[in-house]
């Protein structure tokens, strides 16, 4: 869940509601300063605070207050990524009790991704940190990928298969070379024949598959029995 706030006082009211795991505060805000809101959010609901300022000289007493990093405006996309970085493997550490960032899986005998908490979506020039179970599907995008949240886009600076790896777990699967669908988004499936499918989104958008990700739908969703039930044919 994401908010925005434009003072202090409506900050507080809005990770009170949210219960944030990551809050991004100003320095000075209209009826408080930034510090006075992170020793009160931290007391409330204890996410990780990432203070934005466009003076370095208070980065001291940020650390001293409690934040987790500090942020100089204007913020370059590389150093607001590493802060996401950091931040993802920190809530990563205090979900799994351990430092690392794959935990291991008996069933596959190998060590698998964490999903991460969020995902860093871009859009309009403004950082967004998503919560990937309210993201539909995701496609890639030259060097980028687009994240679709309803009838909402974000550009990720990231790459479909690092995270069809990572999202796998929480239901996210590949229909194409460049498409990666969320289960919990698919409002119902069609043949479209020669082994692939169409599948329509909770949001609207229908999705076309690639033949060679057929086992790989079916896997998810059991479309034979379905086509089979009311007279179809078998994918």
């Amino acid at each position: 869940m994401v908010g925005e706030a434009a003072c202090g006082k409506a900050a507080i009211d809005a990770a009170g509601a949210l219960n944030p795991e990551i809050v991004l505060l100003d320095a000075e805000l209209p009826d408080m300063s930034g510090f006075d809101l992170l020793r009160a959010v931290a007391a409330d609901t204890c996410p990780l605070g990432i203070m934005v300022s466009s003076c370095a000289d208070h980065a001291s007493r940020a650390f001293e207050e409690g934040a987790f990093d500090y942020l100089v405006m204007p913020v370059a996309p590389k150093r607001f990524d590493r802060a996401m970085t950091r931040a993802r493997y920190r809530l990563n550490d205090a979900l799994t009790g351990s430092g690392a960032f794959y935990s291991d899986s008996s069933e596959l005998g190998r060590r698998v991704p964490v999903p991460p908490r969020f995902l860093v979506g871009e859009r309009q020039r403004k950082l967004y940190p998503l919560d990937p179970k309210s993201i539909d599907y995701i496609e890639a995008d030259g060097n980028y990928v687009t994240l679709r949240v309803g009838k909402v886009e974000y550009l990720s600076r990231d790459s479909i298969k690092r995270l069809s790896m990572q999202l796998e777990k929480l239901g996210f699967f590949r229909i194409g070379r460049s498409l990666l669908v969320n289960a919990a988004a698919v409002s119902y499936a069609e043949l479209a024949g020669h082994g692939t499918f169409a599948l329509t989104l909770t949001s609207g958008n229908c999705l076309h598959s690639s033949a060679a990700y057929r086992d790989s739908i079916l896997r998810i969703i059991p479309l034979p029995s379905l086509s089979k039930r009311y007279g179809g044919t078998a994918p």
